[in-house]
């Protein structure tokens, strides 16, 4: 079975916006300061430009995502005129470095890496899990990559999800470009597991009413937060206060079901437990 360690690794590798490894001295320490004392200031989030849900640039060349609505009411919630900055990862990290942007919008992961580059802002407001993801009349239990083996497993391509599974299982791994096409694969019985996250595999089964279920976590729960630069306590608090008031008031239930309908701030078993 893998360890949650290694579950940590195959997130950090799997998945763009918990690749950050953005030096806390890349973004301007005065900043958070500036904007917490003027109330109704413009401020400037970063968020990736091509990793639905979480943000991302539609074919109408509109940033949307869950995690810019998210942001966009805890900015509202700071008395804060956000304004979103969507782009790759390198010119994201030169806007930080030049102080363009206060804080990153994306959940990183709470590696130690990370923790030494960034304070976490608690709670995280999402709860996320690497999870098989079958076809919903398929009722077998695969709870390790051993359990794999000799099956048609679909994953991200280049990540490290795909080389360790590969270790493992071997010729029948195949490796996406995309995760829509495996789980599409999926669908059309090609396949017979699709390993994903949990929430980018309900966003797409939402979205197209796919016949697919999000089965037992692979592993434990992926432990996440929005980074903050290193020693901004205000900052950290302020949103802190403001992520415990959107869970409480009901505006991120709303938010949550908008993109994978269900409040995933609560971890669920499958894609069918959906209220």
């Amino acid at each position: 079975m893998i360890e949650p360690r290694e579950t940590v690794i195959f997130g950090e590798m799997f998945h763009r916006r918990r690749m950050l490894g953005w030096s806390a001295s890349l973004i301007v320490g005065g900043l958070a300061g500036e904007v917490l004392a003027q109330p109704g200031q413009i401020v400037h989030v970063g968020f990736l430009n091509n990793y639905a849900p979480f943000s991302f640039v539609d074919h109408d060349g509109k940033l949307k995502g869950f995690d810019l609505d998210v942001m966009g009411r805890i900015s509202e919630i700071m008395q804060l005129t956000l304004m979103p900055v969507a782009d790759g990862m390198a010119v994201l990290s030169h806007k930080a470095k030049n102080g363009q942007i206060a804080w990153i919008g994306n959940q990183l992961l709470l590696t130690p890496e990370n923790r030494r580059e960034f304070d976490f802002v608690k709670p995280a407001y999402a709860s996320i899990q690497l999870s098989c993801i079958q076809h919903d009349d398929d009722s077998r239990d695969f709870l390790s990559l051993e359990d794999l083996y000799g099956k048609k497993l679909g994953v991200l391509e280049r990540t490290g999800i795909e080389e360790q599974s590969r270790g493992v299982v071997g010729k029948t791994v195949m490796g996406y470009a995309r995760i829509e096409d495996a789980l599409r694969d999926l669908v059309e019985k090609k396949l017979d597991v699709v390993l994903e996250e949990n929430l980018i595999a309900d966003y797409y089964i939402e979205r197209h009413q796919w016949p697919l279920r999000v089965a037992a976590p692979f592993a434990a729960p992926i432990a996440v937060g929005v980074p903050i630069p290193k020693g901004q306590k205000e900052l950290q608090e302020k949103i802190s206060q403001a992520i415990k008031m959107i869970l409480k008031d009901g505006s991120f239930k709303t938010i949550s079901e908008k993109w994978f309908g269900y409040d995933v701030s609560r971890a669920r078993v499958g894609h069918a437990m959906a209220s």
